[in-house]
């Protein structure tokens, strides 16, 4: 049977390069469902840069992950168009640099819809639609682990993400589905693009490596828990030693 995968947020960044990778090991009948929420050039640029035979594979879909009923439109097209889903990856969040002083109520609520609330009933959905021995992977932070200064908001709901996967590992336990997240330090996306350098050399004093990590190192580390048969529950960092000294 044909593996069918679900990427949110795959089209840019840390997204973009898990989709890469399952791509780069898949076989000829294998579909990926990528979502993006309403870049379509970007999400063309992506599509095209990839091989015809990849092309194929691939099934674009335009949803925006902070509307509960846009997620839901996103969920009946995967059903409609793939009998089952194998692997879900939940990667879209946003995030914001607000002083909390300055947070309204309506920047919160998007914030925490889209990477929390939604990604709850996106997996709530398709479950039924999940084969034994299937796998969800959730993209936490290491800021929900240790506090960051620059966004409140964001830790909050990565942490919340955590404490997520290690609940839901006894929903899925009776199909032996698998349930995971990483938690990455920083990790050159194009999030970070408007960084200055100073902002950069604070940041990798910081870091053991003292450089940010990059995307591949990510995708990598995706593939190998969405492949490896006996983790489950677990919160993996990826940091490069971020404040270890």
């Amino acid at each position: 049977m044909n593996r069918v995968s679900v990427v949110t947020g795959g089209t840019s960044g840390i997204g973009r390069g898990i989709v890469e990778k399952i791509l780069a090991n898949s076989a000829e009948d294998d579909r990926i469902f990528v979502n993006y929420a309403s870049n379509r050039e970007r999400a063309e640029e992506f599509l095209h840069s990839l091989s015809e035979e990849d092309q194929q594979k691939v099934i674009l879909v335009q949803a925006d992950m902070s509307s509960y009923e846009a997620m839901l439109s996103f969920v009946q097209e995967i059903r409609e168009k793939a009998g089952h889903v194998d692997w879900l990856i939940s990667n879209a969040g946003i995030s914001t640099y607000a002083k909390y002083e300055d947070y309204t109520f309506e920047e919160w609520t998007k914030i925490v819809n889209t990477n929390l609330s939604v990604p709850v009933f996106l997996v709530k959905e398709l479950r039924p639609m999940m084969m034994e021995g299937g796998k969800v992977l959730f993209m936490g932070s290491y800021a929900g682990v240790q506090a960051y200064s620059s966004s409140l908001v964001y830790g909050v709901t990565k942490a919340a993400i955590h404490f997520l996967t290690k609940s839901l590992v006894k929903e899925f336990e009776p199909k032996g589905i698998t349930v995971n997240a990483i938690a990455p330090g920083f990790i050159q996306t194009p999030w970070h693009e408007s960084r200055s350098q100073e902002s950069y050399d604070r940041i990798n004093k910081k870091i053991a490596l003292h450089r940010f990590g990059e995307i591949k190192d990510v995708a990598d580390l995706a593939y190998c828990i969405l492949t490896n048969g006996y983790m489950n529950g677990s919160v993996v960092d990826i940091h490069g030693g971020y404040d270890y000294f």
